[in-house]
């Protein structure tokens, strides 16, 4: 069975950031917090899982194409957002993570009531034209969501080329007073090396980066040199090569830690902007 309508329609009735996980011989679960709520009644058979991934890949570009046992994608679904699918086997069956977020992307200040934080990742932007600002945190649907609510304060108040590369996209960014070139990986360009050369061309005042995969050391040397001559990078990744941490002395601007208070607010933490913080993490 086709469990797509029903996810679709659920996740349409939450506004926020929302997760949900297929798995055989479970119910269809949603992770809200530190809980996991059971969203069907039925239990799913590794049958329905397929056929509700391809359902949910036939609104991308790679419908006809073989599923394989692993992959991601992404697409939006109107006046319910956008959708980034993840999927994997074990022993035969899919898994599927589900991960929607909300067409429009919420304000700064609503979701980050502390104006010093506000203030201080402005600052940066006004001061730097060059450098690296690093963001992680647990969970990294919050960071990022955090960096494209800073990215739309930066889009709607200052004059700046932005270019965003990302795997897959979960956000549209607005053009304001700044203008956004926004590319997701793997469909407008094959290759994270590829796309970094792209932003050198196209003279970019900041760049953001958010990549799921570990970045070969390739691309790290690229994303150093875009670093040291013509962008200020903003860079959400799971983890680099050490060599990478070794080579950011002086050009690590900050290190913001990004989670949720216990009302649900967003809290940036600054840290010491040393290598040796992002490579314990």
């Amino acid at each position: 069975m086709n469990y797509m309508p029903y996810i679709v329609n659920y996740l349409s009735s939450i506004e926020e950031i929302a997760e949900i996980y297929l798995a055989p011989g479970a119910f269809i679960t949603e992770k809200r917090g530190n809980r996991l709520i059971k969203v069907s009644d039925a239990i799913l058979t590794p049958e329905d899982i397929r056929d509700t991934l391809v359902s949910l890949r036939s609104h991308t570009p790679f419908a006809a194409g073989p599923i394989g046992k692993e992959g991601r994608f992404s697409f939006g679904v109107k006046d319910v957002g956008r959708f980034g699918v993840n999927y994997i086997t074990q022993r035969g069956s899919y898994v599927v993570h589900i991960l929607r977020t909300p067409y429009n992307i919420p304000l700064l200040g609503k979701i980050c009531p502390d104006k010093d934080s506000i203030n201080r990742m402005e600052e940066i932007v006004r001061l730097h034209t060059s450098g690296l600002v690093a963001f992680q945190g647990r969970n990294q649907a919050i960071v990022n969501t955090l960096v494209y609510s800073f990215l739309q304060h930066i889009c709607n108040n200052y004059s700046k080329v932005i270019f965003i590369l990302e795997s897959p996209l979960s956000f549209l960014l607005k053009h304001g007073q700044s203008l956004v070139l926004q590319r997701e990986l793997g469909v407008d360009v094959e290759t994270l090396e590829e796309a970094l050369k792209d932003a050198f061309h196209m003279n970019s005042d900041i760049l953001y980066i958010r990549h799921r995969d570990i970045l070969p050391s390739k691309e790290q040397d690229r994303m150093l040199r875009a670093i040291e001559s013509y962008s200020l990078v903003l860079l959400s990744l799971p983890t680099m090569e050490v060599s990478f941490f070794e080579e950011l002395e002086g050009r690590l601007k900050a290190l913001v830690e990004v989670e949720l208070d216990e009302g649900g607010a967003f809290r940036c933490t600054f840290k010491e902007p040393a290598p040796q913080a992002l490579k314990n993490h």
